[in-house]
């Protein structure tokens, strides 16, 4: 069983929080099998869910970081629904760009810039 990014946060918050599987998804109105399967994998990860799952911790007093990046990783996608066309551009520049692992790093600081 592979865990993605998305389920690696999910698990873990889980795990500290003291929170079982079966207990988080009936907190969420789902199954067991749906909550495994976004954390497995075997399921893409509704619109939505990241920030479901952002306010469920919160709401247990922790603070899960990354949820909606590492929804985006693990379906493979990136919406540009809602963005300015110079947004949709620059975000299909990046998809096509091959930086070399120095560039990249410089790219992620420059990013995190704008994130504060």
């Amino acid at each position: 069983m592979v865990i993605t990014e998305f389920g690696k946060l999910i698990r873990k918050a889980r795990l500290d929080a003291e929170i079982t599987l079966s207990t988080m998804a009936q907190d969420l109105g789902v199954t067991s099998a749906f909550l495994s399967s976004l954390e497995t994998g075997r399921k893409k990860i509704p619109d939505g869910w990241p920030q479901k799952v952002e306010e469920y911790f919160q709401h247990h007093g922790m603070k899960v970081h990354g949820l909606i990046e590492a929804a985006d990783i693990t379906n493979q996608n990136i919406s540009l629904e809602g963005l300015a066309p110079e947004h949709q551009r620059l975000v299909a520049g990046f998809a096509r760009m091959s930086p070399s692992g120095q560039q990249l790093k410089q790219l992620q600081e420059l990013l995190a810039t704008f994130k504060n």
